[in-house]
């Protein structure tokens, strides 16, 4: 065992001990239990190890022990809340910066001034996010999303022990909630008031305050009165990294703010300080300004179209100023604005503000830049949210996309034929431009057609939704789906062709490639009418297998997406379907109780009727599960929507037709039902 080694005075063996410790809490839990308060008490003492390799290490156990499955938590929890008033403040002393941090900050003073540029190995690795037809909730299959650190941003941008103990304050926060406010109060007191001491042991509350913030929000509110103007002070403190991770700090409690409803008092302060840090003179502040307006802006949403006009002269201001690095996160700060507000950002007065410096930047860099990216990502969102008020710019926007789509497709293919003489270009150039063609089409509606008639741009989707690359494919499809949507007589004509790929990418694996595939069916589905019937049985089997899988992969939006893909297939082409009702029939029920969109939820049920009416048969088996559908489909009045009466009617014509040729079996059957559905059922249909 590795018992013994726990008293060992090599520092490289304890770190070996912590490791192995933290692999077997991942995965033999068991075996770890006979002995796990000396464990406890061994990674108590490591973390707070001299050595910060080993200390580091050791605080990686109490993120993963928190990260354990209830079940098994729950067995260690009341050991674990027994060293929490040791735990608790040996986490804050190891987010203290160290004075080696300390001393490599002051060297790079100098460094951080905005006026100073950026070296090419500062700027971090730029990762794009693809575009989710039709649902932001589909599980993304590119793992490689850039997601802002939990624990603060530090200039040191390898993992640390100050990030590992803030997180593992942050997961405490989760599994004890308020529990651990008794203990971590004081302490935070302590350090927020430390005005005479070195910043960094503020700097260190602050974090703790930011890191607490999901898991114990309800004890930290009552607080928040006489923290938050506090927080705003510190916003203007003479050492950029109180600054900076205030910044962080403020974000993290933006759900608040806005909660309140209180725009005088709470959100205008809030926003005005943090938008006089994105013009800060400090780069990391910038930085984590920005990546917080990003938050206040996700959170507050329509909430801050009052403010639209100094926000964006700021962030523009602030796009003259900042170097390639920042430069990225403005971007995003730009575009997560036009997502949060939308059409509130198509008035002239704002778009010049905002669209000519884009435009500028648009042209200046070059295809083969990475920088890129990030500037697609961000019209994207512009193009979608200003709809026809982007339609000056669409052209050589477009004529741009459609050139850089090409430019990768062939490289591609002669990488392909050759591997030894060419180099791909980076397929994320062919995703960011298809993301924008999408949201070009989603802007403009059915004044897209125009602009596209004259180019290849379908030929090239197709292509693209042949391409090997996943995330290429999932941005294809959304394309797809906004051009059958948008511009169906372009696509009519080649149905033919096109419905086999989509239905090749309707498999499960890919979340978010199928989940676009689906949508894109579906919408073919609806402008080709009866004749889409002719792939009934290949898009059947191939949606209910998603319906079906068992793997936690496909996320429930995406199996709603595939049920309500099956009701518009059964809406415009019910005689190609009903045979094959009783092979899909209880998946579809199931799926269809749960879906959220009132139009859906219509369109969908009366797809049922219709196969029902032609294969009453296809139900026998089934019955009681359609009858729970009907009554979650009738529940929703809550939501603002009421079905139509001619489908209550024909819900109504269904289930007495079924009574009526049950006959004399139908009290013994109906006994069945659990008695609040057949409350509900005899209520409603009267049976």
């Amino acid at each position: 065992g590795i018992s013994h080694l726990t008293q060992d005075t090599s520092s490289p063996v304890r770190k070996l001990v912590c490791q192995s410790i933290v692999i077997l809490l991942e995965v033999r839990m068991q075996v770890l239990m006979p002995h796990f308060t000396p464990i406890v008490q061994f990674i108590l003492h490591a973390s707070n190890d001299p050595d910060e390799t080993v200390a580091l290490e050791a605080c990686e156990f109490w993120s993963s022990i928190c990260d354990l499955p209830p079940e098994l938590f729950n067995d260690v929890k009341p050991l674990l809340s027994h060293v929490l008033p040791h735990l608790i403040p040996l986490l804050l002393s190891r987010m203290v910066y160290s004075p080696e941090d300390i001393a490599q900050f002051e060297l790079e003073e100098d460094e951080q001034n905005e006026n100073v540029p950026d070296r090419p190995e500062d700027i971090k690795p730029i990762f794009h996010k693809s575009k989710h037809a039709a649902d932001d909730d589909a599980s993304d299959d590119n793992d490689s999303d850039d997601e802002e650190d939990d624990t603060g941003d530090d200039d040191v941008e390898q993992w640390n022990l100050r990030k590992s103990a803030a997180a593992g304050l942050d997961t405490l926060s989760h599994s004890f909630g308020v529990d651990i406010l008794p203990i971590l109060l004081p302490l935070l007191q302590e350090r927020l008031a430390n005005t005479g001491g070195h910043w960094a042991i503020r700097e260190s509350g602050i974090l703790a305050l930011g890191a607490i913030a999901e898991g114990c929000m309800d004890g930290v509110v009552p607080h928040l009165p006489t923290l938050f103007p506090y927080l705003l002070t510190l916003m203007n403190d003479p050492a950029p990294y109180i600054r900076s991770i205030t910044c962080w700090t403020l974000g993290r409690y933006a759900n608040w703010a806005v909660s309140l409803n209180d725009h005088e008092n709470v959100l205008k302060p809030l926003m005005t300080s943090m938008l006089e840090r994105v013009l800060d003179g400090n780069k990391k502040v910038q930085t984590a300004a920005c990546s917080a307006f990003c938050t206040l802006e996700e959170e507050a949403a329509d909430d801050l179209i009052p403010y639209l006009a100094p926000i964006l002269h700021n962030l523009m201001y602030a796009f003259g100023r900042y170097q390639a690095r920042n430069l990225l996160i403005l971007y995003d700060a730009i575009g997560t604005l036009a997502d949060s507000v939308g059409e509130a950002l198509n008035y002239p007065d704002l778009v010049a503000v905002f669209m000519p410096p884009l435009i500028a930047k648009w042209h200046a860099v070059a295809d083969d830049n990475a920088e890129l990216f990030p500037l697609l990502e961000c019209l994207t969102s512009i193009a979608s949210a200003l709809g026809l008020g982007f339609q000056e710019y669409a052209r050589p926007v477009l004529d741009r996309c459609i050139r850089l789509i090409e430019t990768g497709l062939l490289s591609s293919a002669l990488a392909t034929h050759r591997p030894q003489d060419v180099e791909p270009t980076d397929p994320e150039f062919i995703v960011c431009a298809l993301d924008l063609v999408s949201g070009i089409a989603e802007g403009l509606g059915a004044n897209m057609e125009g602009l596209i008639a004259p180019t290849n741009v379908l030929n090239l989707v197709v292509e693209c939704v042949r391409f090997p690359l996943h995330n290429v494919r999932q941005s294809a499809l959304a394309v797809m789906g906004e051009l059958a949507k948008n511009c169906f007589s372009l696509v009519g004509p080649h149905v033919q062709d096109i419905v086999p790929h989509l239905l090749r990418n309707i498999e499960p694996d890919y979340p978010s490639v199928c989940n676009n595939a689906s949508w894109a069916l579906g919408e073919i589905a609806v402008k080709v009418g009866a004749d889409i019937g002719a792939f009934a049985p290949d898009a059947i089997n191939r949606l209910v297998a998603v319906l079906g899988y068992q793997d936690p992969r496909p996320t429930r939006s995406l199996q709603e997406n595939c049920a309500i893909t099956i009701g518009r297939l059964a809406y415009v082409a019910p005689q190609a379907l009903a045979p094959l009702l009783p092979q899909f029939a209880s998946l579809w029920f199931k799926t269809l109780r749960v879906l959220q969109d009132g139009e859906d939820r219509e369109v969908a049920f009366t797809g049922l009727v219709k196969l029902v009416q032609l294969n009453p048969s296809g139900i026998v088996q089934d019955f009681m599960q359609l009858c729970v559908a009907f009554a979650s489909l009738e529940d929703r009045k809550k939501d603002g929507y009421q079905i139509s009466e001619g489908l209550h009617e024909m819900l109504q014509q269904i289930v007495q037709g079924f009574k009526r040729s049950l006959g004399d079996q139908w009290p013994a059957y109906y006994e069945s039902f659990p008695q609040p559905l057949r409350d509900i059922i005899s209520a409603r249909y009267h049976v």
